[in-house]
């Protein structure tokens, strides 16, 4: 089925009608209000073989040529969320080091995937991807004629035709979208903005001393000025709700400013700096000493290790030590390397977490000592576990298994100047 529908650059009609559901986005939201749903779409498992094939070719032609933006990390081999994060926060660090003020805007799509004009993809891949012949037929195959059912109970809504969007929960759909949006790249470079994209979330910073900040956010507004008439030429919407601005600086440099200095106007909307963003699933403070971030993954492991304290008499002690790496570590673990350098009472909380994790596991109590249970579970300190993240990302960067923007941040020791 696979091979005959690469070949004859056509797909049935059958593989290109998705039965969709909605979900909650997250618990804590309103269940009432239709903006708290996210859309999931069911396609055919024939649809899904096809598309794995198309996307594993697609990106690897993308990947060999380069026509990614460098700095985009979403759906692509050894890019993360976590990689993306990391970048960012080191630049900010080393931005703070230098006793400069940076200004992170976090910007966002309204609904982005659902809004790709079909007509214009189609053309962005012929011109800018190279994709002709029987691959452009296949991929107008693939855009035409696509429809969808939304269940409601027992009964269905009769199939509707989508006249644009791309499937954000199939397998070549991300990869479309951000074939979509790749020359967003070059308004950011013609500004002279960084930046980090991770699907339709884009991150744009600006990094200048003290007496710039007039001339940073004069910048900052023509760029995303520029970039709202971007989207609107790929029909796409900015979200200016979900929009935030945050200045990163040392508590001394952020001193010398004050809110009003750090406003940014857009058209007719005023962002206001905040002190904290959540970026990624990161929370960053403006000083960049994690204790946000810390809080929230203490917390989050805390209710749920209450929960399987609850399911421990039911469950064997090897699902348990499962359950609680999958969890538990698992949520220790992530973005952990953005915590190198903290002092440790910043980074303490984890291992109270950590040290309550074996405790549950080996049934000891609050007064035993949590060494020897850490070492015959085998689970490294929460310090010793940032290190061996670092250590991995390094040896990943020397093996080309990391993105160029992880490697480019690397300096070899045998390049570092003897102070002798």
């Amino acid at each position: 089925m696979c091979n005959t529908s690469l070949t004859t650059g056509k797909l049935p009609s059958a593989e290109k009608h998705a039965l969709v559901t909605a979900r909650l986005k997250k618990p804590t939201l309103d269940p009432t209000d239709l903006n708290s749903y996210r859309p999931i779409s069911n396609l055919s498992f024939t649809s899904k073989l096809v598309e794995r094939c198309v996307a594993a070719r697609f990106v690897a032609h993308c990947e060999q040529n380069r026509l990614f933006p460098g700095r985009q990390s979403a759906y692509r081999r050894h890019h993360s969320t976590e990689t993306a994060v990391l970048a960012l926060h080191n630049d900010m660090i080393q931005a703070i080091d230098r006793g400069q003020l940076t200004a992170l805007v976090l910007l966002d799509l309204s609904s982005a995937f659902d809004t790709v004009d079909h007509t214009c993809l189609l053309t962005i891949l012929r011109n800018r991807f190279s994709v002709d012949a029987i691959v452009a037929s296949w991929f107008q195959s693939y855009l035409t004629d696509r429809s969808q059912t939304f269940p409601a109970g027992r009964d269905q809504s009769f199939p509707v035709i989508l006249y644009c969007s791309v499937t954000q929960c199939s397998t070549l759909g991300p990869v479309q979208f951000i074939a979509y949006t790749e020359n967003v790249q070059e308004l950011f470079d013609r500004h002279h903005i960084k930046y980090h994209l991770f699907a339709d979330d884009k991150q744009v910073y600006i990094s200048v001393q003290p007496c710039e900040i007039a001339a940073a956010r004069r910048r900052l507004t023509d760029c995303i000025i520029d970039l709202q008439s971007w989207r609107a030429s790929r029909r796409l919407q900015l979200n200016t709700s979900k929009t935030e601005l945050i200045w990163f600086g040392s508590q001394a440099v952020l001193s010398q400013s004050s809110l009003a200095d750090r406003t940014l106007s857009i058209n007719d909307v005023t962002l206001q700096p905040a002190g904290v963003v959540r970026d990624l699933g990161v929370p960053l403070d403006n000083q960049l000493t994690m204790k946000q971030h810390v809080n929230c993954v203490a917390s989050s492991c805390f209710f749920h290790l209450r929960r399987l304290r609850q399911i421990k008499r039911h469950v064997t002690p090897e699902a348990m030590i499962q359950l609680v790496a999958a969890v538990i570590l698992g949520r220790l673990d992530y973005c952990n390397s953005v915590l190198a350098g903290l002092p440790w009472s910043t980074v303490a909380p984890l291992q109270r977490v950590q040290n309550a994790a074996a405790r549950l596991v080996l049934g000891l109590s609050p007064r035993d000592h949590v060494s020897p249970a850490l070492l015959e579970l085998h689970w490294l300190p929460v310090y010793y576990r940032v290190q061996f993240k670092l250590g991995l990302l390094v040896y990943m960067a020397r093996n080309g298994q990391s993105p160029m923007y992880i490697s480019d941040a690397l300096t070899s020791v045998s390049r570092v100047p003897s102070r002798g």
